[in-house]
């Protein structure tokens, strides 16, 4: 897994790193988390103004095999 550490990452560079990393696209991991593909796609491409859902972050990260507590604690965290 990339680290993000370092430095503050958004949460659409995240989702997409990660859903990369485990070789699924959009419409499969929308399919694993029984969220439309939509729903992914928006999460990887929109913009800094824009309020995600951190419950649904939550389920699609869960889907990936992370626990979102992973993120917070190492100040990973976008506006959410």
């Amino acid at each position: 897994m990339k680290t993000y550490i370092d430095h503050p990452t958004p949460w659409k560079q995240i989702l997409k790193d990660l859903r990369i990393e485990a070789g699924l696209t959009q419409k499969q991991l929308a399919a694993k988390s029984s969220m439309p593909q939509r729903t992914i796609a928006e999460y990887e491409n929109m913009g800094s103004t824009r309020e995600i859902s951190i419950y649904k972050v939550e389920k699609i990260l869960e889907t990936l095999g992370y626990e979102i507590d992973l993120f917070l604690k190492d100040g990973t965290r976008d506006s959410v």
